[in-house]
């Protein structure tokens, strides 16, 4: 973590620095990667300034605060970047938990109705034994396709004991 203090209208005091550094790291946690921080430290007439801008891969966060005494006005500035970077930190996680196949399922049961995505696809004329060698192929976890012999729409998907499982949907 790289921390630049800037004094404005106040003399550089090494206290007020280190007390900046010290809070900042315990905002290390929520930051991830090479993580730049600038720090203004001013006064104002009576008023003490404490502006802080954070920027961790790309994302801005910014914190501005002013109190008649400096440390308080640092200690709010820094938790209202705390708050900002738990609700970032909260937003990614949950964003990245619907990826994974258990969390997809307690999404669904908050939602009122059930959410599903459709999407197009071709259905190639094959025989089962070249839809076994594309799906081995990789690539795909389920085929659909019709059935050269029968010209039967047919499903064939790989179980989780490894075993293939063709599916043989009866229409009428």
């Amino acid at each position: 973590m790289q921390v630049s203090v800037t004094f404005r209208q106040i003399d550089p005091s090494e206290a007020l620095k280190n007390y900046v550094t010290d809070r900042l790291k315990k905002l290390k946690r929520y930051l991830e990667g090479p993580v730049e921080v600038h720090v203004v430290l001013g006064l104002e007439k009576f008023r003490h300034l404490a502006d802080i801008t954070i920027n961790s891969n790309g994302r801005v966060i910014k914190g501005r605060e002013e109190n008649v005494d400096m440390y308080a006005a640092i200690d709010l500035v820094m938790d209202k970047i705390d708050m900002q970077l738990k609700k970032l930190w909260e937003r990614l996680r949950d964003k990245g938990d619907r990826s994974r196949p258990g969390a997809a399922a307690s999404s669904v049961e908050e939602a009122e109705g059930p959410q599903i995505r459709r999407r197009r696809v071709e259905v190639p004329a094959l025989q089962v034994d070249d839809a076994v060698e594309m799906l081995q192929g990789g690539g795909r976890e389920v085929l659909v396709f019709t059935d050269v012999a029968t010209g039967g729409l047919k499903v064939l998907y790989r179980r989780q004991d490894g075993v293939f499982q063709l599916v043989e949907p009866d229409l009428r």
